[in-house]
């Protein structure tokens, strides 16, 4: 009877030892997550199905600041860290599956970090760790012309972005004064996010090229000028926008006047496309070719200026200018919109004036 109480001991001592040999695991990597600025981000945990199940949230570099934790069956928030208040989620029906990921909401800079997820049951401890890099890609690349100076920008960007111009064809640097005397200059905003802005000189013989370029993401905005087009308010004129459309299947196309009044907006995708053209402009636009060249008729003198193409995807932003000219062909054209009363007294008026002139130099011979 001693004997076996003594094995029954014994044997409870060496699970005990083994409970404690195994209470805590890890395999000793981090886990890498990129996450990104202002959006949600999942930081992945699991652990061995068991019942009695204990999560707690981490942040060790922040002497283990609590971020999230459960047990008892239900979150318990009261010692979460005031900077997660809100932000914070476990998938609950998920965790008797053993998932303990945490559903982190509104990504900020001071998130990165290593995380510890650490994880109990009846069948033991485990812990792992996170390593979270946050970054707000380029997402647009703007570019204008003003007075021969192109100016590229681009906003809201981590980590700290890099711009470079080229051109098509290329063009040797040395003698490419546009290229040498471009400025280029970054500032932060409230946010920690960067802004960047690069001006230089405009190369009229070839396609400006702009690139910003953060952590593994490039986007490319491109300038270029057609030759100028001539119209007159009695003619249609075409006004081309000459981007290769043919391997796109998602873009927008956008014409302006000047840079800054819309003409019209039309969004392509799978070969459909929805077009909007602004109410000051029906008259004029007539219609937009499958290649997005822009007809339009019944124009006037303050129709003569800056015509801009202006092509999106997710990836690249082409501009196109073309300066239109308005000149009457002809000496009607002059008198277009007047009714036969205004043309009569402009006649009358003018033979009267004749006939004062012809009097004063009578009375002087």
């Amino acid at each position: 009877m001693a004997w076996g109480l003594v094995s029954m001991t014994l044997r409870g001592l060496l699970s005990v030892v083994i409970l404690l040999s195994t209470a805590t695991s890890t395999d000793g990597r981090d886990v890498h997550v990129t996450c990104v600025f202002s959006e949600d981000c999942v930081l992945p945990c699991s652990f061995l199905p068991g019942s009695e199940e204990v999560i707690h949230w981490m942040k060790p570099e922040d002497k283990d600041l609590t971020i999230h934790s459960y047990y008892y069956s239900t979150d318990q928030l009261k010692q979460q860290s005031q900077r997660f208040r809100g932000r914070t989620a476990l998938f609950n029906d998920q965790i008797p599956k053993g998932n303990a990921s945490l559903l982190l909401r509104g990504i900020t800079l001071q998130d990165q970090g290593r995380y510890k997820c650490y994880t109990s049951t009846i069948k033991g401890n485990m812990e792992s760790f996170i390593n979270i890099a946050v970054e707000a890609p380029v997402r647009l690349v703007d570019i204008e012309l003003s007075d021969d100076i192109i100016t590229c920008s681009s906003t809201g960007i981590y980590p700290e972005p890099k711009l470079t111009w080229s051109s098509d064809p290329p063009s040797d640097l040395s003698f490419d004064p546009g290229t040498i005397q471009n400025s280029t200059s970054i500032k932060v905003d409230d946010r920690g996010l960067y802004d960047i802005t690069s001006t230089k000189q405009f190369s009229r013989d070839r396609t400006n090229i702009c690139t910003v370029t953060s952590g593994t993401v490039e986007r490319t905005a491109t300038l270029k000028q057609h030759d100028p087009v001539q119209g007159s308010p009695s003619s249609e004129v075409s006004i081309l926008c000459s981007v290769s459309q043919s391997d796109l299947l998602t873009f927008d196309l956008t014409w302006r006047f000047n840079q800054i009044d819309t003409i019209l907006t039309s969004t392509y995708t799978n070969s459909t496309s929805q077009m909007y053209v602004d109410d000051q402009w029906k008259d004029q636009v007539q219609s937009l070719s499958d290649s997005g060249s822009l007809q339009l008729h019944k124009l006037t003198m303050v129709h003569q200026g800056t015509y801009s193409c202006e092509l999106s995807t997710a990836r690249d932003t082409h501009l196109i200018l073309t300066y239109l000219q308005i000149t009457p062909d002809k000496l009607s054209d002059v008198s277009d919109g007047l009714s036969p009363g205004s043309i009569t007294g402009i006649i009358i008026a003018a033979v009267i004036i004749a006939a004062v002139i012809c009097y004063l130099l009578r009375g002087k011979l």
